[in-house]
């Protein structure tokens, strides 16, 4: 299995976004949605700067995040 890093991520985009063979396949409109291929579930996210167990903070990329909203209630 692959990790692929935040660099990863930003050349693949940077790719799709800037070379004239891939003008108008990506919709940059589309909401960003994580795709489980074990169960074929797809998952709304965004970004967060979370804490790891160090106090240390990090980008992630995070699903499920209505969760966060209704523990503060």
């Amino acid at each position: 299995m692959n990790n692929m890093t935040w660099l990863d991520l930003y050349t693949f985009l940077y790719n799709q976004a800037n070379d004239s063979k891939n003008f108008g396949k990506m919709n940059w409109q589309e909401p960003v949605m994580v795709h489980d291929a074990n169960t074929g579930d797809e998952l709304n996210c965004d970004t967060w700067v979370v804490s790891d167990s160090n106090g240390q903070d990090k980008l992630v990329i995070a699903t499920n995040i209505e969760t966060i909203y209704s523990e503060r209630n």
